[in-house]
């Protein structure tokens, strides 16, 4: 009888840990991103990881860079947006198709007006126009920041280094600036960074190779030896779609179009990023991907299953099921193969002490209730 009675008294603490488990799982994306304003705010004093001007401009906060920042990359990322939601293109063109992977991406701009999200959309164009800088022989959008990166040389970038996803994905912005206010200054920016991009690092541009393949690096640091890059998959991704809508805009020959060679070297090397059929990593050098950039990898795997030939077999469709998969448990999956951070340990952190928290609030009810 005694033990039937203590089994009882455990079983609403069974319940917290069932409760709290659930929540974890389910909106551990959500718990992830309270936690990175939550740390951004204790170095800061800033709850929140990006702030925007009346132009929509994005300033980014990181507790490892002293000030507020500018990334070219979320110039062209936000200046995407804007265009979409501003113009409302219906057109089968890569220019103005729906960016299928944007519901992985954190912090969405405000609110604005279509009259606003239009001169938003020219605002980033234009600051592409007028940052384009000529560094090592090729054109760049520099990065004036360190950036602390895992497995590069004194696990850093250090200021200035380029991107070349920031390069090639900037070009689908020009050309949709092209395409829509029509002065010629887009368009042959785009050229600079279309050449840029397939240059050879060694060259001052952003192609390598992997497994004798080509592919377009995202993290360029110029004084890296080529065995010491990174390897970003959703880097090359992004970058692959900026050299074909250069390619498909200005109809290039197909003997002379390269966008077809980056999709093989993704779909051949795409299992490379593969954490045993459960999770994705985010590069070559020993980082698995946290939950943003794991929903961001799946999302784009999946458009480039339904849009791409080589990717339609059956070993690269069971590997976007498997990546599908926990996704929708991406709190179980994150703490079984995410990236050993500052992030990861507060959420294992705050998982248990929202058990205890819980637990001693139950117990302190059910005392006072005797």
């Amino acid at each position: 009888m005694k033990k039937s009675k203590n089994i009882i008294e455990i079983i609403p603490y069974i319940i917290i840990v069932m409760i709290v488990s659930y929540t974890f799982n389910k909106y551990a994306y959500e718990l992830d991103e309270f936690n990175g304003n939550v740390r951004t705010f204790v170095m800061k004093g800033k709850f929140t990881q990006r702030e925007f001007n009346s132009n929509g401009f994005p300033l980014s906060h990181s507790p490892h860079i002293p000030e507020p920042f500018l990334s070219p990359f979320y110039v062209v990322h936000y200046g995407l947006i804007y265009s979409s939601l501003g113009l409302n293109k219906d057109n089968i063109n890569i220019l103005w198709r729906t960016d299928s992977s944007l519901p992985g991406w954190n912090i969405p701009p405000p609110k604005f007006s279509q009259k606003e999200l239009v001169a938003n959309f020219k605002f980033s164009a234009d600051w592409l126009l007028n940052n384009i800088k000529l560094f090592h022989g090729e054109s760049h959008y520099l990065y004036d920041f360190d950036w602390s990166y895992k497995g590069y040389k004194n696990n850093k970038l250090f200021a200035p280094w380029w991107s070349g996803l920031t390069d090639a994905y900037a070009i689908i912005l020009l050309l949709r600036a092209y395409d829509y206010f029509g002065d010629d200054k887009y368009l042959l920016t785009s050229k600079r960074l279309y050449q840029s991009s397939l240059a050879p690092i060694h060259k001052g541009g952003s192609l390598t190779t992997l497994d004798n393949m080509p592919w377009i690096e995202e993290y360029v640091d110029p004084q890296a030896n080529s065995d010491q890059l990174a390897f970003v998959l959703n880097g090359m991704i992004y970058s692959t779609y900026g050299i074909e809508s250069f390619e498909n805009y200005l109809n290039i020959d197909e003997n002379a179009r390269i966008s077809d060679k980056l999709y093989k070297s993704i779909s051949h090397n795409i299992f490379k990023f593969d954490i045993k059929n459960e999770w994705s990593s985010y590069d070559l050098i020993g980082n698995p991907n946290n939950i943003k950039y794991h929903r961001i990898h799946t999302l784009l795997l999946k458009d480039l299953i339904e849009r791409n030939q080589n990717f339609k077999n059956k070993e690269i469709i069971d590997l976007y099921n498997n990546w599908n998969k926990s996704v929708v448990n991406s709190g179980y999956y994150y703490i079984k193969h995410g990236p050993t951070s500052w992030a990861y340990y507060q959420f294992i952190t705050m998982y248990f002490l929202s058990i205890l928290v819980l637990s001693l609030i139950y117990f302190f009810i059910r005392k006072n209730a005797k």
